[in-house]
């Protein structure tokens, strides 16, 4: 009987196509820094090192080219020849930094893949120069040869030790999104809050020149406010969990109003954090809790902030995936966990029910409340620490119900004129005209 082989190797442009296809443009960005994150680690730790001071990622973009560059310690040539440039981290690739955040070998190529045509990669290390060399990648020119293989030159560094990313011909779409201001400020505050503790340890990030700026996460600590905290190790995959949470740094000016919206609105919820990269930031939804058999995020929770922290030598293990900015919430390491956050979470819901019916009571105890940042908290692993919170006497229960009319927006700056602040929400003024009909009208 005959028999014959039929081709199976994938094209390289759908190659391309399909691992470029569902990453956005600042997890591009967010891969290329977790690797010259993990590469200060491995220094750092080379050097029996337990902070990232002096290490930096300089990251420049506009709408027609991108670069990054890092003085992080750099690639072997070993290293390049063998694993940096494969497709898919490989069994056989040495150990990476302890707690590395590099996870599936594929971030670096689908990242300059998605974000341009012209590629330049430049490392060195301090063993140069047989430890220095660059790739020239054009990216049409290599998708339309058969070979996988990228081209090493030897290069002379000079001074520099680290790595080089440069991108130019970029795509239409990375071109707009760079060249857009809003995007560049928004990617700006959000490096600022995934690698939140990556800057807190020392290393620096600067975006087109500007150092970012990191965000602190606390909770409120006193005399009648204190963090719920635990922290364990997982039984059947070893993985570290601690888990935080409490009464945020900025409490909620009206938890009651279903309508209330503020700045801070989007910082309250539960943040995973995995090998201190933080993955998912103020979930509210049913990837963490919410309504899994639990409750719903309601505005009435606005305040609350938990996290939890994922720490292993084995990033696999951690339930975060490919582009770490979603989490696998079906993995039973952070099933198991989910109790836990349920625990640390149900006390601050009770709590929102007395709350809203003493609030100026519960604004001034809030207020005096240190705001302790998440680093300066102990734990103990011997039991979980409960959330200590306010106690208010029981007042009695009062039916409310909710008045809503519109009226033109003329007459109702006039009105805020009237009462004596034109910046008035129109809520407000609704409060206030019916205050006043309610005093002169109806009394007591």
């Amino acid at each position: 009987m005959a028999q014959w082989t039929a081709k199976a190797d994938p094209t390289k442009d759908f190659f391309i196509d399909m691992i470029t296809r569902d990453i956005g443009l600042d997890e591009c960005i967010f891969d290329l820094l977790d690797n010259s994150i993990d590469g200060a680690s491995r220094h750092a730790q080379h050097l029996n090192r337990d902070d990232l001071a002096g290490y930096f990622a300089d990251i420049l973009l506009s709408e027609t080219e991108f670069e990054i560059k890092d003085n992080c310690g750099g690639m072997t040539l070993l290293d390049a020849r063998e694993y940096a440039f494969h497709f898919g981290r490989r069994a056989d690739a040495p150990k990476d930094a302890e707690n590395s955040i590099g996870l599936y070998g594929i971030g670096m190529k689908r990242a300059i893949f998605k974000i341009g045509k012209e590629i330049v990669i430049k490392s060195a290390t301090k063993k140069a120069p047989h430890e220095a060399f660059q790739v020239d990648i054009d990216v049409a020119a290599w998708a339309a040869s058969r070979e996988w293989e990228f081209q090493l030159d030897q290069i002379d560094p000079g001074e520099f030790v680290g790595t080089e990313i440069s991108v130019k011909s970029l795509r239409k779409a990375t071109a707009s999104e760079f060249s857009d201001q809003i995007f560049v400020n928004k990617l700006r505050k959000d490096v600022g809050k995934y690698y939140s503790f990556f800057l807190q340890h020392g290393f620096e990030i600067k975006i087109n020149g500007i150092p970012v700026k990191q965000h602190v996460y606390g909770v409120r600590d006193g005399e009648d406010i204190a963090p719920y905290t635990h922290e364990y190790t997982d039984p059947e995959t070893g993985v570290n969990v601690r888990i935080i949470s409490g009464v945020a740094g900025t409490p909620p000016e009206d938890s009651g109003d279903p309508t209330s919206l503020t700045k801070d609105t989007e910082s309250w919820g539960w943040y995973v954090v995995c090998n201190d990269r933080v993955v998912l930031a103020g979930d509210k939804t049913e990837k963490t809790i919410w309504g899994d058999g639990f409750p719903g995020w309601h505005p009435q929770y606005n305040g609350f902030v938990g996290l939890v922290f994922f720490s292993s030598d084995k990033p696999g293990e951690l339930p975060w995936t490919t582009t770490k900015r979603q989490i696998d919430e079906t993995l039973p390491v952070f099933r198991r966990a989910t109790s836990f956050m349920k625990d640390a979470t149900r006390k601050y819901l009770d709590y929102t029910n007395t709350r809203k019916t003493n609030l100026e009571k519960a604004r001034t105890v809030e207020s005096n409340a240190t705001i302790r940042p998440i680093a300066d908290i102990k734990i103990s692993s011997d039991a979980p620490v409960l959330m200590k919170l306010p106690v208010f006497d029981s007042a009695p229960k009062i039916k409310m119900g909710t008045v809503a009319f519109q009226q033109p927006l003329s007459v109702l700056n006039k009105v805020a004129q009237s009462l004596g602040n034109s910046q008035m929400s129109y809520k407000q003024i609704g409060l206030k005209t019916f205050e006043y009909y309610v005093e002169n009208e109806v009394g007591e």
